[in-house]
């Protein structure tokens, strides 16, 4: 790995004396530490050890890019004119300073090597542990909205550090700043940045990651345990391009593996069920038979998650938190397929895994019933995209809708949609009312009651706060007006929908 003039300058002044100068270059661009020998041709991002003596003539002819080291009182003059010349005490040992040199290098070349291995497996979190050693502060991976990819482990063992990966602090903090034009610009950065401390509370330092142009990821280092040194944005970009890579890998591994999956359950949703013979086969091949169970959630995906293009985040994490899930994008949803047999839990206990995800993320959830067998997918997706979008209208406070809860509510709303109300209500129970605007009487509501209680006269009477014989009375003209039989079932359930409606209606 090549080493910058502020690295060398940040690692040698522990045990050598040496003047600089004070504004040092953080590039990247010195490749091998060399003695100086008479006759040297000077070459480019070389880093080179040589006498007082010796470096006079040669002043001019060193590239920008390249650094003098120099020993001994001829050079102490220069001291702070040059940023590419180092000038150290007469007394320091070249073979020392070459030595030193050489770990430095070393030492980065190690984390490098180890970078580049990581990368290969697409193991970002082991990424960010290794390089906890180089920056000594710990690491932040986000997606572009704001959700946590991975983060250093040395935050899970200090209390301290705890809110720095807390879902709650990070959206609250980001609430009133995410639509922000200054917020905008911060996404368009390229290279290292330091994001402003009276967001976060903390002082950062920021790395972009793009994923075709389009802003996807963060890298962010928090000024938690030690302070930032000024050559740390190159080595934070160093360590962006690796975890691009490993990012890169990771989901084409996914794709790679699961793709048969995702495809087989988005092309039933598309062109419905081949033979069942056919189905069965392409579902063992991952363990999923027939004799399974399963259950079905829809994601409602908000506009801000399509134009970041964090659905695909969202679906991994998702089967991260949820074993033996396949999450996917169709439509306008994010859907996933649970198998509870081999999940080894019930529904309740599966949307428990995501509850907390689901709130964090601000993602709401429709809940399809239980199910065994692949010959209704598609019918048990649309209960759960139907219990997302009635349970939405009918409770917008809940994170999670289940179709049993909504079941009703979409009968309803199926028995309204293709004629208006009062032709699909019965028209006796619309007169009744018409009746008592035309009598000023109160036999529409005293019949409701009587229906909501079961046909129980005495409760119904106690609670119209009239006597008995009274709601008889009142019985005895709805019958003469309606000509209806309350003891029929079907006649029953027609009057009992017509109330429903009409209870909605109001």
């Amino acid at each position: 790995m090549n080493l910058s003039n502020a690295i060398l300058a940040h690692k040698l002044k522990s045990n050598f004396s040496f003047q600089y100068k004070k504004n040092l270059s953080n590039v990247l661009n010195l490749n091998q530490v060399l003695f100086y020998s008479e006759g040297d041709e000077l070459q480019e991002h070389k880093i080179y050890i040589c006498s007082g003596e010796q470096v006079c003539e040669k002043r001019k002819e060193l590239p920008e890019n390249s650094l003098l080291l120099c020993i001994g009182e001829a050079c102490e003059g220069r001291a702070g004119k040059y940023a590419n010349v180092f000038v150290f005490s007469q007394d320091t040992s070249a073979f020392l300073l070459f030595n030193a040199i050489q770990k430095i290098f070393d030492f980065y070349n190690q984390w490098e090597q180890k970078l580049y291995e990581l990368s290969v497996d697409g193991n970002v979190q082991e990424m960010l542990d290794v390089s906890f050693r180089i920056f000594r502060n710990p690491l932040i991976l986000t997606s572009a909205d704001y959700f946590i990819i991975a983060y250093s482990s040395i935050i899970d063992t200090r209390a301290e550090l705890s809110s720095l990966v807390d879902p709650d602090a990070i959206f609250e903090y980001n609430k009133e700043y995410r639509e922000d034009e200054e917020n905008q610009d911060y996404k368009k950065k390229q290279g290292a940045f330091y994001f402003p401390g009276y967001i976060t509370g903390t002082k950062s330092l920021c790395v972009n990651l793009f994923d075709h142009d389009k802003y996807a990821y963060r890298l962010t280092m928090v000024e938690e345990m030690v302070r930032f040194a000024a050559f740390e944005g190159a080595l934070l970009e160093r360590l962006a391009e690796y975890i691009q890579m490993a990012l890169s890998k990771q989901l084409y591994v996914q794709s790679d593996m699961g793709y048969r999956l995702d495809r087989i359950l988005s092309e039933i949703l598309v062109n419905g069920n081949p033979d069942p013979e056919v189905t069965n086969q392409w579902f063992l091949e991952f363990g999923w038979r027939p004799e399974h169970q399963f259950f079905c959630i829809a994601l409602k995906l908000v506009a801000l998650d399509m134009e970041n293009m964090t659905a695909r985040f969202i679906s991994s994490h998702i089967e991260k938190l949820l074993p033996h899930a396949c999450a996917f994008t169709y439509e306008n949803y994010i859907i996933i397929f649970v198998n509870l047999t081999r999940f080894g839990g019930d529904v309740e206990e599966a949307v428990g895994k995501i509850i907390y995800f689901l709130r964090d993320s601000f993602l709401k959830a429709g809940i399809s019933n239980d199910f065994t067998g692949f010959g209704n997918l598609s019918h048990y997706y649309r209960q759960a995209v139907i219990a997302l979008e009635v349970g939405n209208q009918k409770s917008p406070f809940k994170w999670t809708h289940r179709f049993d809860d909504i079941a009703l509510e979409y009968l309803l709303e199926q028995c309204r949609g293709e004629l208006p109300e009062q032709l699909v209500c019965s028209r006796k129970i619309l007169e009744l009312r018409e009746y008592d605007r035309q009598h000023n009487t109160d036999y529409y509501h005293t019949l409701h009651v009587y229906v909501r209680n079961h046909l129980n006269a005495v409760q119904a009477a106690r609670l119209l706060f009239i006597h008995r014989s009274t709601f008889l009375y009142r019985m005895e003209k709805i019958r003469e007006i309606l000509h209806m039989d309350f003891n029929d079932y079907d006649t029953l359930l027609y009057v009992m929908i017509t109330f429903k409606i009409m209870e909605k209606e109001q």
